[in-house]
């Protein structure tokens, strides 16, 4: 199983978080279809990173072949940068963002319980040692400064039901909480530095204690944002730390050294923390996507089909933009497998969808349809483009395997069912056969 969800290291990991994915997909064989002088120039890049052999091959196999895998699946959104992606960065891995803002969102809206308990606390210690003028003032400007980060986990929540969040929108929604977030963090912090006078001591202790105990709620709400985590915990360890030396005490200037020294451990730790966390929804979503694609072919299988027309015929019926399907199936294949045996038919599948793939678009989906049947989905797509396509992947089959392949090819008319088209698509099939084969007919209208 290939696990080619890279991760966008500079937004959520460290560059040891991607080797370690990146080292699983070095299990499976690539098919590089760049040129070798840019592959080379690549993996001296990923070397100087320091990461090991194995993880640069992979990178450089999941780099080459990322958007063209996984649009033959359908598990690509065409609508998310990909191809001509910026060669210096790592691949893009949409679900993976997806996923973890998910994770994101619902770790904040369970973790508002304990920051209202951790306001309260805060404002009996700032009320006790400080004075209730001023508690009362950090108390309007902490609730005042929490006010975005509520109202966008609300608009999230709202979004989500509604069905407007896309893969594409994943790192948005992340920049916007960690901005929400910086606020909220700052209203926090402020209650360290009211005006305790002759309980400055007592009070500043009270306080750090709290922040330690919401620093450690805090990385676990936060642990699949690796920048907002360390935001996080540097505003709150940075400000104990700032308030122990202003103090001017020397045992107060030890507990600041002891901090800074945690400080930076802890960091470090979080970084490994966050890198398992990642590399974990990396493999759910692996493990996920493998039940939607066809094993031996590697393209979608019925279950992607159920899911993507689930999809597509109700926004087709909604805006009247037609969608094609061109059905296939290869010529005298049981012929062949009795000729040539089981694995030499196994290896025919793989090179027909191959075929497939490098005919089709991004926005097309691929699906192993039966034993050697094919059905291609061409979304937004006019009958005179598909009858384009479908002679490009004859014409391909032809070339790069030594079978013939048949292919009915169907536009929506205003069917009631996806069902419907599928049958037409079959039916011109058919006459495709009856006709000769190696050749395409359209569906009557």
């Amino acid at each position: 199983m290939r696990a080619f969800l890279i991760i966008r290291s500079y937004m959520v990991v460290p560059p040891c978080a991607v080797a370690t994915v990146g080292a699983v997909a070095a299990g499976e064989h690539g098919r590089s279809r760049e040129g070798h002088g840019e592959s080379t120039l690549r993996a001296r890049q990923l070397a100087s990173t320091g990461l090991s052999p194995a993880a640069v091959a992979a990178m450089i196999d999941t780099q080459q072949n990322y958007n063209q895998r996984r649009c033959r699946q359908g598990l690509a959104d065409p609508a998310y940068p990909g191809d001509g992606m910026d060669q210096s960065r790592l691949p893009l891995s949409p679900e993976l963002d997806m996923e973890r803002v998910q994770i994101l969102y619902a770790n904040v809206r369970a973790g508002y319980i304990g920051v209202f308990a951790a306001i309260m606390l805060l404002y009996f210690i700032a009320d006790t040692y400080a004075s209730p003028g001023a508690a009362q003032y950090w108390l309007l400007g902490v609730m005042i400064a929490n006010l975005p980060r509520l109202w966008l986990s609300l608009r999230y929540g709202q979004s989500k039901r509604a069905g407007r969040i896309t893969e594409a929108d994943a790192l948005k929604w992340d920049r916007y909480m960690a901005l929400a977030s910086v606020a909220a963090y700052s209203g926090f912090v402020a209650v360290i530095y009211l005006p305790y006078g002759d309980n400055a001591l007592i009070g500043t202790v009270l306080c750090a204690l709290v922040f330690m105990v919401l620093a450690t709620g805090g990385v676990l709400v936060l642990s699949t944002s690796y920048v907002q985590v360390v935001v996080f915990l540097s505003l709150v360890m940075l400000s104990i730390i700032g308030k122990f030396l202003l103090i001017q005490q020397p045992l107060f200037y030890i507990a600041a050294a002891i901090l800074s020294f945690g400080y930076l451990q802890l960091l470090k730790h979080t970084r490994r923390h966050t890198q398992v966390l990642i590399e974990n929804i990396a493999l759910k979503i692996e493990n996920r996507q493998s039940a939607l694609v066809d094993p031996l072919t590697r393209v979608g299988n019925r279950r992607r089909l159920a899911l993507h027309t689930e999809m597509l015929f109700p926004a087709t019926q909604r805006s009247g933009e037609p969608f094609c399907l061109i059905l296939l199936d290869i010529d005298y294949f049981k012929k062949y497998n009795d000729t040539h045996g089981h694995s030499a038919g196994d290896e025919l599948l793989v090179k027909v969808a191959d075929a497939l793939g490098q005919c089709s678009r991004g926005q097309d989906l691929i699906v192993r349809y039966g034993g050697e049947e094919f059905l291609v989905v061409l979304p937004r797509t006019q009958l005179n483009d598909a009858e384009a396509i479908a002679q490009r992947i004859l014409a391909r089959v032809r070339e790069q395997t030594c079978v013939t392949i048949s292919a009915g090819v169907a536009v929506y008319n205003g069917e009631n069912s996806f069902e419907a088209v599928v049958q037409r698509a079959d039916e011109a099939l058919y006459i495709a056969k009856d006709s000769g084969r190696d050749r395409y007919q359209l569906a009557a209208a």
